[in-house]
């Protein structure tokens, strides 16, 4: 069933508080649901269709009230793509005309790097700076272009320079290597890419050193997606991209990470299969 409106459906201001410390140790506050990007490899954006948006009034009414109950010191804004938000720099800047004296910080995990302003960077870091994910895909704009993931090398090194120029020391950068399509090139373009984003130029007005932290998983094609039918790449191509950008990125500045290819492989088998994989389950 679809919920028609974000205005009526429940939301929890009293959420239970753990007693152990979660990955996510925040309150989290859904803004909107769906998004209008249609990158093609994401099932969560075809699933959650239409977009439907909080209002910013609900929004600090369910903050100011779930803060008294939980007494965190930090909101998460949710969405897939929290920068598209119609009305977030009015939003922001209410919640920190509200939170800044409690010392409650505000992170947004979800941000297009051409929605990331210098304004919400700001906004953002007036109590404490909290972190920037940016997650251009794929290194080459040709193969951006076929995923449909908008961005171009300006708008990413753009939005990294201004978060370095503010003071940010650690930026997440997300790609993928195994989408349709691509060649030899388009990883090529990937290191170039981490490269520039690394050097001085980008760096020059920033303070203190920074680090990205630069993120790699292999390409799982999801049902119901415009490339449900594409094919994964083997274990072994899947471990010579990574192993090849592992060797050329490891570089002061820069801290790669990557999905373990044989996880990556089990989670295209059950993000594809039917029933008949539950005894191997």
């Amino acid at each position: 069933a679809v919920v028609p409106s974000l205005t009526e459906a429940p939301f929890p201001f009293n959420p239970v508080v753990p007693f152990g410390k979660p990955i996510h140790d925040r309150l989290r506050l859904e803004i909107a649901r769906g998004c209008t990007r249609g990158c093609r490899f994401c099932q969560a954006g075809i699933l959650y269709r239409p977009v439907r948006e909080r209002s910013p009034d609900d929004l600090l009414n369910m903050a100011q009230n779930s803060l008294a109950a939980t007494g965190y010191d930090n909101i998460s804004l949710l969405s897939l793509s929290t920068g598209d938000y119609t009305a977030i720099g009015y939003l922001m800047e209410k919640l920190m005309g509200r939170c800044e004296d409690q010392k409650v910080a505000i992170s947004l995990p979800s941000v297009r790097a051409g929605t990331l302003t210098p304004k919400l960077m700001q906004l953002i870091q007036r109590v404490r700076k909290t972190g920037f994910t940016i997650a251009p895909e794929a290194g080459s704009q040709r193969l951006r272009d076929i995923v449909n993931k908008n961005l171009t090398d300006a708008e990413i090194i753009e939005t990294v320079q201004n978060a370095f120029e503010l003071g940010w020391q650690v930026i997440k950068l997300y790609f993928m290597v195994g989408l349709p399509f691509e060649i030899d090139a388009d990883i090529k373009a990937l290191v170039d890419l981490v490269q520039k984003l690394n050097s001085s130029g980008v760096r020059k007005k920033g303070k203190g050193r920074g680090t990205l932290h630069v993120s790699v998983a292999t390409f799982i094609p999801k049902p119901h997606t415009p490339f449900q039918w594409a094919p994964q790449i083997p274990l072994e191509a899947s471990r010579e991209k990574i192993v090849c950008l592992k060797r050329v990125l490891n570089r002061p500045g820069i801290q790669f990470k990557w999905q373990n290819p044989e996880v990556s492989l089990l989670e295209g088998l059950w993000a594809r299969g039917d029933r008949r994989l539950s005894s191997l389950l």
